[in-house]
């Protein structure tokens, strides 16, 4: 992605020439209260403090949502099978919903044509937290993220061990020896330590793989 920052020699405002607009955004020290409130393209919540925009357009940006280093394709861990396409808007022109999160959204977008998965940006950068880092402790390998889980494959999730069905995460490793671990999205990611109500001692619950 081609991110230049230059200094408009007219009026001495510095200008980002962004991938998401085709018009020079101007940055904004501070919204003024007199402003309409205006949204990010980017990540959809409220524009407050720093930004860059376009007057013209109504177009804005939060600075950090524009300065964020985002490449324009991601081989990303939650969907293995095909590269996904950053897009500034959703391919079809109507809001899409993130595959991860299930939040609608009509921003930013990682985007895979074949398979219509998509990602928030805040998901996609998930990526070096959530999947590849799943607790050694409850099993040895990566776990990958699958937006639906396929019902003509009969299988139990290893944690709660109901039947696998919608997000799921999967170990790519113990499936190619035919030792399958699959877990429900929710199981995945419950917390490892709580504190019980009922536990009169007051020590933290630690989750154990069995």
């Amino acid at each position: 992605m081609d991110l230049t920052l230059s200094e408009s020699k007219k009026r001495g405002e510095m200008e980002l020439q962004h991938f998401s607009h085709h018009h020079p955004l101007l940055f904004i020290q501070h919204q003024s209260v007199a402003d309409k409130a205006a949204l990010c393209f980017g990540c959809e919540e409220l524009v407050v403090g720093p930004s860059y925009g376009c007057n013209g357009c109504m177009y804005y940006l939060h600075k950090r949502c524009a300065e964020l280093e985002l490449t324009p394709h991601l081989n990303h861990p939650f969907h293995p099978q095909h590269l996904l396409t950053l897009l500034p808007k959703s391919a079809y022109h109507c809001t899409w919903k993130c595959d991860f999160c299930q939040r609608s959204s009509s921003g930013f977008v990682y985007h895979c044509g074949p398979c219509n998965f998509n990602l928030h940006i805040n998901c996609a950068l998930l990526q070096s937290s959530i999947a590849p880092n799943f607790p050694t402790s409850l099993h040895q390998h990566p776990l990958f993220f699958s937006q639906d889980h396929n019902d003509e494959v009969n299988r139990d999730c290893s944690g709660c061990l109901k039947p696998l069905s919608g997000p799921i995460y999967h170990c790519s490793d113990c499936a190619l020896s035919d030792e399958f671990f699959n877990l429900h999205k929710q199981c995945a990611e419950v917390s490892l330590e709580i504190n019980h109500p009922y536990d009169r001692r007051k020590h933290p619950l630690t989750l154990l793989p069995k």
